[in-house]
């Protein structure tokens, strides 16, 4: 079960990357672009204490 959240969560990480990149389709506006970002480091920080307790 572990592992599917962690993928999950890279998943989720890689899409809200992918939104504040370059080639997204729209351009989002600063006060979403910072929800997203405070989003994307609670899930990088979730992400890293499950890696953390596996290994």
């Amino acid at each position: 079960m572990e592992d599917i959240e962690m993928k999950q969560l890279a998943g989720d990480l890689e899409l809200g990357l992918r939104r504040l990149g370059p080639d997204r389709a729209v351009a989002l506006s600063v006060h979403k672009t910072k929800e997203l970002i405070a989003e994307l480091q609670e899930k990088a920080a979730l992400l890293v204490r499950k890696l953390d307790k596996q290994g």
